[in-house]
C-alpha cells in the first residue's frame, strides 16, 4: 500500500491547484465582465 501513500499527495495538490486556477480565471473573467459594462 506504500504506493498509494506516494500517489495520493501530488494527485491532492494538483486537484487543488485546479481549483485555484480556476477561481482566479472566474475573478479575473468577473473583472473583466464589470469593466467592459463600465466602458459600453
Amino acid at each position: 500500500m506504500d504506493y498509494v501513500s506516494a500517489i495520493v499527495p501530488p494527485l491532492v495538490m494538483a486537484i487543488g491547484f485546479g481549483f485555484l486556477v480556476r477561481a482566479i480565471i472566474r475573478t479575473q473573467g468577473g473583472a473583466q465582465k464589470a469593466k467592459e459594462d463600465l466602458v459600453d
